[in-house]
């Protein structure tokens, strides 16, 4: 790859190439790991999606996040009908939530909207990534996050199409790597259901390590109305 100076938008006849400036993805951004002292040119695939810069939130934990197989970014158009299909409406992936499956495209609209749009513009209030494929752009799953002052609480999911390939902790990886930028974030959590396995193996893969276990914590409607038993998984700021 040639070194370039500048951070203007390199176009060649298929509308491909686009610049990584000094190391930061940003929202066109679709480079994983980079020199910080160089400015590289790379050829990777261009969504028609001229406007999405101008949609990326000002705030530190809300960008565009790029790994070597998934792009975590804000909702678009169209990204709730494939969600609902491939993800909020199924059963099996809704088994361990708080919540039902979706009954319509329309509630994962409302999901969407409130998330990914008010979510995204206005600090301390819950905000949410889609999880999307990067070659493809199709979205499979959705990374949610509940900052409450020093502390961020956060639920995952991903659909079962692409269960134990390792997205989901490489999602979570880089999703936890932003919401460590907030200076004023010391803490950061979740919990799973006991019998959970695989969200076990999957935040132990993020780096969380286990706290302990909460008794009748929370209620699951997949399992009726008793409430059940939780891990709990955290990680805090280092003192310095």
């Amino acid at each position: 790859m040639a070194a370039v100076h500048g951070p203007r938008l390199m176009r060649k006849r298929t509308n491909t190439y686009q610049i990584v400036k000094h190391g930061r993805l940003r929202s066109r951004d679709l480079w994983p790991s980079l020199n910080p002292r160089l400015c590289f040119q790379t050829r990777i695939p261009f969504h028609d999606d001229r406007k999405m810069a101008a949609h990326e939130s000002r705030l530190s934990d809300r960008e565009t996040l790029v790994t070597d197989r998934l792009c975590l970014r804000r909702a678009r158009k169209g990204d709730a009908k494939v969600l609902f299909k491939n993800y909020t409406g199924d059963l099996e992936c809704s088994r361990y939530l708080q919540r039902r499956p979706h009954v319509s495209v329309a509630e994962t609209e409302a999901m969407l909207r409130k998330l990914c749009d008010e979510g995204w513009d206005t600090p301390g209030v819950p905000f949410s990534w889609v999880i999307a494929q990067r070659t493809t752009d199709e979205p499979i799953g959705l990374f949610l996050a509940f900052p409450s002052g020093h502390k961020t609480d956060f639920h995952f999911g991903i659909s079962k199409r692409f269960w134990a390939q390792g997205l989901a902790s490489e999602a979570g990886r880089v999703a936890l790597g932003a919401l460590w930028r907030p200076p004023e974030t010391q803490r950061i959590w979740t919990v799973c259901d006991v019998e959970n396995v695989g969200s076990k193996r999957v935040l132990e893969k993020m780096g969380l390590s286990f706290e302990g276990t909460l008794k009748r914590w929370v209620v699951l409607p997949a399992f009726g109305t008793e409430a059940r038993d939780c891990h709990v998984f955290g990680a805090t700021r280092v003192q310095t």
